[in-house]
Parts: C-alpha cells; sequence; structure tokens
C-alpha cells in the first residue's frame, strides 16, 4: 500500500476539520453579512471552506514519511 496515498479516512477527518474551521472563519470574515446589512460574498465564503481542507490535506501528507 502506498503511505502517500489520500484515503477516505484522511478526506473525511479533512471535511471534518473544514466544517469546523470553515464556521468560524466565517462567522469571523462575514460577520456583518450574517448579522447585518452587508452582502454576503460567495466566493470568500466558499475558499473559506477550502482553505482548511486543503492545508489539512496536504499536512497531512507532508508529514508521511518515505
Amino acid at each position: 500500500m502506498d503511505t502517500k496515498c489520500i484515503d477516505r479516512k484522511m478526506i473525511k477527518t479533512a471535511l471534518g476539520v473544514a466544517a469546523i474551521v470553515g464556521t468560524i472563519l466565517l462567522f469571523i470574515n462575514q460577520y456583518d453579512a450574517i448579522f447585518g446589512d452587508a452582502p454576503v460574498r460567495i466566493l470568500s465564503a466558499m475558499l473559506t471552506y477550502c482553505v482548511p481542507f486543503v492545508v489539512f490535506i496536504s499536512g497531512r501528507l507532508s508529514n508521511v514519511k518515505e
């Protein structure tokens, strides 16, 4: 088995981390849009969830010893 492989468990964990961290960052970055009158920035909101996902996966893969 290739140790640098992305498996289902890693994806599932990354999605969980992205959901938690992304939600916290979304509230920080889009507070006025959520609770006020500012417009929601859709692209920014989507990237807020993508960044923790990519960081988690890349961190896991860079930590694998060959």
